[in-house]
């Protein structure tokens, strides 16, 4: 995401994967091209059409950016990731009995 000016607002880069909410339901794709200084982007969609879509759409939303984070880990990179004591316990306990 970077830095924004906005809360919410999502910068888009080439290769993330996508889902766009039609209403006839949800489609997945790939921006393949950033116009208008990344105000809007191409879209390859999986069927293989192209359709160009604002970025700011609400129905535009981000899975997987190019790089292999999601949104949510992008979002809470600053956070140490949590770990839960109890199931790294059972964890153990299993690997210890052979399982």
């Amino acid at each position: 995401m970077g830095p924004t000016s906005k809360p919410g607002t999502k910068t888009y880069g080439v290769g993330d994967e996508i889902s766009y909410a039609f209403g006839s339901g949800i489609v997945y794709g790939e921006i393949v091209r950033l116009l208008e200084g990344g105000a809007a982007a191409e879209i390859l969609f999986e069927d293989g059409r192209r359709e160009i879509k604002k970025c700011r759409d609400g129905a535009l939303h981000l899975i997987r950016r190019a790089t292999g984070q999601s949104e949510m880990e992008e979002q809470h990179i600053d956070r140490a990731r949590v770990r839960d004591f109890s199931v790294s316990e059972v964890i153990r306990s299993e690997k210890r009995r052979g399982r």
